[in-house]
């Protein structure tokens, strides 16, 4: 009876104690959001070809991502690396990015596509 409680409790222990994300991690789907965004700049970014004038437009973005999710840079920089030491979660939410990204990318194909369609010519009546 003693070897059973044994194995129940360590059975218990091993298997009910999952480790969840930490108190001060931003979860998954929060933090999926934050990275779609900043990456989103980055794109932007990207474009700017003097250092300087990115660096000065970086931080202003930056910021504004922190304050729309009502985060700081330490919380996200702890969280980046949680989710970098944590491989399977960073898939999980690159996934999730990499779906919205193609979606929006989509949308962009087919915005361009009907933009550059000519408008047909409207008949005029022939003059009398």
């Amino acid at each position: 009876m003693k070897r059973l409680m044994w194995v129940l409790a360590a059975s218990l222990l091993m298997f009910g104690c999952k480790p969840g994300i930490p108190e001060h991690i931003i979860k998954p789907d929060k933090m999926e959001k934050i990275v779609y965004d900043m990456h989103i700049v980055d794109g932007y970014l990207s474009t700017i070809y003097i250092p300087d004038s990115a660096k000065r437009v970086a931080a202003a973005y930056y910021k504004g991502i922190y304050k729309k999710f009502n985060i700081d840079s330490v919380s996200y920089s702890r969280s980046l690396t949680y989710y970098n030491n944590n491989p399977d979660e960073l898939e999980k939410i690159y996934k999730n990015i990499s779906k919205k990204l193609d979606a929006q990318k989509l949308k962009m194909q087919k915005a361009d596509s009907l933009s550059l369609q000519k408008p047909k010519a409207q008949e005029t009546p022939a003059p009398k």
